[in-house]
């Protein structure tokens, strides 16, 4: 486990990760949830990005919203926001 860096309060503000499904992405995913933040967080892997979602629910009591989007295709990203 990383150590935990503890930033300006972050209870309840909004933050939107790109690639947060799995590495930095996911460790900023969890860290800011952790922080107090709801998150929500981008990704195209579904597989593990589910999975991140469902351990952090798990453990924290509180899950990020997933959007599954290719950033790579403008419409989706527009589509999923």
């Amino acid at each position: 486990m990383m150590p935990s860096a503890r930033f300006a309060d972050l209870e309840g503000a909004s933050v939107l990760i790109t690639g947060g499904g799995s590495g930095i992405g996911a460790a900023l995913t969890e860290g800011f949830v952790r922080q107090g933040a709801k998150v929500a967080f981008i990704d195209i892997a579904d597989r593990p990005s589910i999975a991140l979602a469902d351990r952090i629910e798990k453990e924290q009591g509180r899950r990020p919203l997933y959007l599954k989007t290719d950033l790579r295709d403008i419409e989706a990203l527009r589509a999923s926001m």
